[in-house]
């Protein structure tokens, strides 16, 4: 019974990944950086900040969020594409996300998120610690 919750949970996030990738533009509107931690035994929270380049402009932003099915404890830094960003107070939000990543000592991992405006943002990290997270997420990001 374990074994089929943890293969409807990687199933899951797979199409969520796959879903909200498709959703994007073919050029990115902006440019997002992060440097986030996260820690996590099964329920786990995560906290960071970062930029985001917006016509010609960057802006401040700030990270926290959560995720589920994740053990572990890293620091990340993301780089990421925003999509669908048609004016800047379209990125403050909640984002719904699908996460991929493992790290013993060193890891990837790629995440894909959409928030309550439509705005999708693909993210790719690279992290330090040690994780194990094939889970749903919400991440809250606010620009400062």
């Amino acid at each position: 019974m374990r074994g089929t919750r943890v293969y409807i949970v990687v199933l899951v996030t797979v199409l969520m990944l796959s879903s909200v990738a498709g959703a994007e533009e073919a050029k990115p509107a902006a440019i997002l950086q992060l440097s986030q931690s996260s820690l996590a035994l099964i329920l786990g929270y995560t906290w960071g900040s970062g930029s985001l380049a917006y016509a010609d402009k960057t802006y401040r932003v700030e990270v926290d969020g959560f995720s589920v099915l994740a053990i572990g404890f890293v620091r990340a830094e993301a780089t990421g594409e925003v999509f669908n960003l048609k004016k800047v107070e379209d990125f403050n939000g909640t984002y719904v996300a699908a996460s991929i990543e493992g790290t013993v000592v060193a890891g990837a991992g790629a995440t894909a998120m959409q928030n309550q405006n439509g705005v999708v943002i693909k993210l790719f990290t690279t992290t330090e610690g040690l994780n194990v997270k094939v889970s749903p997420e919400g991440v809250r990001l606010n620009l400062k």
